[in-house]
């Protein structure tokens, strides 16, 4: 199926959305079309003169997807509106950074993507997940050449023998705790997952702390790109940085201790609010754009 949608450019920037590091599987080809695997259908979207090109295969997806992934019902321009009156930073880079967003991504694949994400890089995670999905996840269609595949599903990466997972997706000692929270997992009630998008934020951060193997950096990413927890506030040593930088300059602490975590999570609440999130995805954009620019 695909169309036409029509939306405004200043609030859904692909370039921006697509590599802040919230996402890892989409790819951009010589003919400007995004395109990535999303809920085991393949989404190509591009920007054009009338607002968005989109394709999605099989053609019984349609533009509901696009919809409810890239969370076009939301207010956005309320968003900005918000975080830009709460900081002189976050309005100059709602200004630069105009059109990111974030999007509502699968819980599963959010969930064990992110543990992929333990002291690795973004470039190694994307690599290791289209590794992996082309050996344990299923054929959905080649375009232009290549080959789409969608994520695992939990159950046949909890069936998976870590070693090999661990090869196929040179993951080290990460594929064993893929294995290890797929089959925790599992062992939850059905729909538990999906059910902590009805939960509040701190109750949904402590059920997902429950899993061996997510801590409160993992589980909040879950709770901001999956679970509609727009106060979540993962910390890793970008915001880390930047809460120093511009925020907490007596912040002392060099490694991201319990009591450091909170405390950045803390001055983001009071000077973002129920935002939080989206200025720390902004700031952790900005701050990864230093970075590439450094190196």
């Amino acid at each position: 199926m695909s169309g036409i949608l029509d939306y405004p450019k200043e609030y859904l920037n692909l370039a921006y959305t697509l590599t802040c590091g919230q996402a890892f599987r989409w790819r951009l080809d010589d003919d400007n079309w995004w395109s990535a695997p999303v809920r085991e259908k393949l989404v190509r979207i591009k920007e054009s003169d009338s607002g968005f090109l989109w394709e999605t295969y099989p053609a019984d997806a349609g533009l509901e997807l696009l919809t409810d992934y890239f969370r076009l019902q939301d207010d956005v321009s309320a968003v900005y509106t918000h975080l830009a009156g709460s900081d002189a930073h976050m309005s100059e880079l709602i200004s630069r950074f105009n059109g990111l967003r974030i999007v509502r991504q699968d819980p599963y694949e959010t969930t064990l993507s992110y543990i992929c994400s333990t002291a690795n890089s973004v470039p190694r995670i994307s690599n290791a997940i289209e590794r992996f999905s082309r050996r344990y996840g299923s054929y959905i269609v080649t375009i232009g050449g290549r080959a789409y595949y969608s994520f695992p599903t939990v159950e046949s990466l909890a069936e998976a023998d870590p070693d090999e997972l661990s090869a196929v997706g040179n993951l080290g000692w990460r594929g064993a705790n893929i294995v290890s929270v797929a089959k925790q997992i599992i062992a939850r009630p059905a729909g538990w997952l999906e059910s902590l998008r009805h939960a509040s934020y701190l109750e949904a951060k402590s059920e997902l702390m429950g899993i061996r193997g997510i801590g409160a950096k993992i589980a909040d990413c879950i709770c901001l790109f999956a679970l509609d927890k727009d106060e979540a506030v993962p910390v890793d040593t970008h915001i880390r940085q930047v809460a120093v930088r511009y925020f907490m300059p007596e912040l002392k602490a060099k490694t991201i201790t319990p009591a450091a975590y909170n405390k950045i999570v803390q001055v983001f609440w009071e000077l973002f609010g129920i935002y939080a999130g989206w200025a720390q995805e902004f700031l952790y954009y900005e701050d990864l754009l230093r970075t590439r620019a450094v190196r």
